[in-house]
């Protein structure tokens, strides 16, 4: 079923969706094919699928097999489409903003997909954490083809607590991330979490309910709300490549971690969005050209 989905200017669905093009095509959930975006999902206990492409400043057209009443809200939560960029008073995110416009959020969805994601994305590059994510999501479900490429939704909360540390552990985490995993999918399924809803409204209080869960310090819970919801001030303090793209867009190769933690307080109270943008800087945005399936 084919429709129109109305997005805010500036808008750019191929700024927007840099994060698919950094996973080089590995991710399970989405992918980025001929100006296009493909994504699949659990919308309740169905798994939905979207393609996405950009009509024009103001339009999204999306092919897709759920109630387009959904799309909206799908927009909101994956794309952003309700956290416009602020106006940035340092000099060189004004910059860098002014060169990306069109940029929101790109998210996971839900703040137990932000957990996933986070706790497996420790301590390795974002395309090696899209392997282990595609390994993980293939234990829970079978494929959705796409344009000539299998994809597969993370698992859902119930899955992941009725697995072993043993299952999880197949997918190439170590033993404690898989038993960190189950264990926040039995909090979440117990109501022990905060919800979607609460981690928008009060990220920092959710950061804090966050990191009382195993294997969860400050950049996990930052990384959780950052891209499980989109906080537009979350700051994954300690990030390297943050540190690597603050170093080359200031001009400051010796920048350290605490130095960079400093310098975005200036960001306040948009750091989530001032790294999206460094990020988007340094590793480039999706584009008509690009084949990252």
């Amino acid at each position: 079923m084919r429709r129109a989905l109305t997005v805010p200017r500036p808008f750019s669905l191929a700024v927007t969706c840099g994060p698919v093009h950094w996973t080089t095509g590995r991710s399970p959930r989405h992918g980025w094919h001929d100006g296009r975006l493909a994504w699949v999902g659990w919308e309740g206990d169905r798994i939905a699928r979207r393609i996405a492409q950009q009509e024009d400043e103001t339009q999204i057209d999306i092919t897709g097999d759920r109630d387009p009443s959904l799309d909206a809200g799908w927009g909101r939560a994956v794309l952003g489409t309700g956290i416009p960029l602020p106006v940035f008073d340092d000099p060189v995110m004004a910059a860098i903003a002014a060169r990306f416009p069109g940029l929101h959020p790109y998210c996971d969805g839900s703040v137990f997909d932000g957990i996933i994601t986070a706790i497996v994305g420790q301590s390795i590059s974002v395309a090696a954490a899209a392997v282990t994510q595609a390994k993980l999501a293939a234990l829970f479900a079978d494929p959705v083809p796409i344009d000539g490429r299998d994809y597969r939704p993370l698992p859902r909360p119930d899955q992941l607590a009725d697995a072993t540390d043993k299952v999880i552990r197949s997918s190439g985490v170590t033993w404690k991330r898989a038993g960190a995993i189950r264990f926040a999918a039995s909090e979440f399924l117990a109501g022990n979490l905060p919800g979607d809803e609460f981690a928008r409204a009060q990220p920092e209080a959710t950061v804090a309910e966050l990191m009382k869960l195993p294997l969860v310090g400050r950049w996990t819970a930052e990384s959780v709300v950052l891209w499980g919801v989109g906080a537009p001030n979350a700051h994954p303090t300690g990030d390297v490549a943050l540190l690597r793209a603050a170093r080359m867009a200031y001009g400051r190769p010796e920048l350290t971690l605490q130095e960079l933690d400093v310098l975005a307080e200036q960001w306040q109270p948009a750091r989530g969005l001032a790294a999206r943008l460094l990020w988007t800087d340094l590793f480039g945005t999706a584009s008509v050209g690009d084949d990252a399936r």
